[in-house]
């Protein structure tokens, strides 16, 4: 096989490299530092507290905590694979494990959504909940390969409303509006859900 696994496997008996725990882990937990940091950011958002209301910090805390259970969750996962004894495998099996291997290496798309996530959290305040998320869905949609620029506008634009009916008119969440233009948009958006 020409890529060799994370692991020195049961055949080789060989301990794992660190270069290679660094490789294979170090974007994941590297993902978590960051994400903790915008985490703590997103707990300072200022705000005036509305008994009965969610403040505008928790629908960004809600992205990062997802973002870093996903990352944790693939850690441990891979920690455990690597760590796992491995059988003699044949060749149906080694070709199994080459396609997932291949499958799992994509740096660049994990970079790209961690782009988009940071870059959702940093847009959050300037264009408000409706567009931010809107454009958020279109990016990570489009990282994951979808490539219909119609259905990524239309199903982007009916979560997003559908995040803002169920936020601003169910559980009544204070969502930033944006500024300048953006805040018009927010302001229709909330008449369409009878949020105001």
């Amino acid at each position: 096989m020409s890529s060799k696994p994370m692991h020195g496997g049961a055949e080789s008996g060989a301990p794992v490299s660190p270069l290679k725990w660094l490789r294979e882990l170090g974007p994941y937990i590297l993902i978590i530092g960051a994400a903790i940091y915008f985490y703590r950011v997103a707990s300072e958002i200022p705000y005036t507290e509305i008994p009965g209301q969610m403040g505008p910090e928790r629908w960004p805390k809600i992205i990062i905590a997802l973002l870093i259970a996903v990352c944790a969750f693939e850690v441990v996962r891979r920690i455990f694979v690597s760590v796992r004894p491995r059988p003699v495998s044949d060749a149906a099996s080694e070709a199994d494990e080459g396609f997932s291997q291949q499958m799992e290496a994509h740096p660049l798309l994990v970079a790209a959504a961690t782009a988009a996530t940071v870059g959702y959290l940093l847009l959050f305040d300037l264009v408000g909940f409706f567009v931010a998320t809107a454009l958020y869905l279109v990016a990570v949609m489009w990282i994951g390969g979808v490539r219909r620029p119609v259905f990524l506008g239309l199903l982007s634009l009916a979560i997003s409303f559908a995040f803002s009916f169920f936020f601003m008119k169910l559980i009544y969440v204070a969502l930033p509006l944006g500024e300048g233009p953006f805040a018009r948009i927010s302001l229709i958006v909330m008449k369409l859900v009878g949020a105001n």
